[in-house]
């Protein structure tokens, strides 16, 4: 067996293992991974990577979370494995080729897997929780906002956190990472937020407790 043909046997059996453990302790098959059944607090692994990937130097941010996840990572491994793995034995494929077969395979499958979560992410409110339950909330912003240019917040919800996708609610507004505001509207499933100072001047009164 050669050095490959072991890379695509562990690869396979890594990925595909992972995936079968999500099956069987009852997480869905999209392997969200979310930590739901430990206190009731929301807190899946791909939202510990989103936060220390998100790396920004003066409001212009370069988030990892946008291309790397735990999700990304086991549906790669899984794909890359089964296809070079399959195309060594069965196909008789070149090394080359069957490399270059097994990586694209588990990029692209892996690159849906994740935007495709990351999309239900931001645009899931969640069944027991309504864009009403958000309205007037104070929030975090974890993924910088600028002009034109949406971004992302988490608001205290009562598993834990939830991150939406928001803009700001005027186009010239610029949020960077850290920056306390708070949700004042919804617009296709995406936050509108405007500045914690700003709402607190306005309506002359306190936003709430600090997420």
């Amino acid at each position: 067996m050669s050095a490959l043909a072991v890379v695509y046997v562990i690869a396979l059996i890594v990925g595909g293992g992972l995936l079968l453990i999500s099956v069987f302790l009852g997480h869905d098959s999209s392997t969200d991974f979310h930590a739901d059944s430990v206190g009731g607090v929301e807190a899946d692994v791909s939202a510990d990577i989103h936060h220390d990937a998100d790396l920004s130097h003066n409001g212009s941010g370069i988030s990892l979370a946008k291309w790397f996840s735990v999700q990304f990572a086991v549906y790669f491994l899984a794909v890359f494995g089964l296809i070079g793995t399959t195309m060594t034995y069965m196909a008789k494929a070149k090394p080359q080729v069957v490399l270059m077969s097994a990586t694209i395979a588990g990029l692209i499958i892996g690159q849906v897997v994740h935007r495709a979560m990351r999309t239900l992410k931001r645009t899931s409110i969640g069944s027991d929780l309504t864009t009403t339950d958000y309205l007037k909330r104070p929030a975090r912003v974890t993924i910088a906002i600028e002009p034109a240019r949406r971004g992302e917040v988490a608001v205290a919800s009562r598993n834990g956190e939830r991150f939406l996708a928001a803009v700001a609610r005027r186009h010239d507004d610029r949020f960077l990472t850290g920056d306390r505001v708070v949700v004042v509207g919804f617009s296709h499933g995406v936050a509108e937020v405007v500045s914690k100072d700003e709402f607190e001047f306005v309506t002359n009164t306190k936003s709430g407790e600090n997420t």
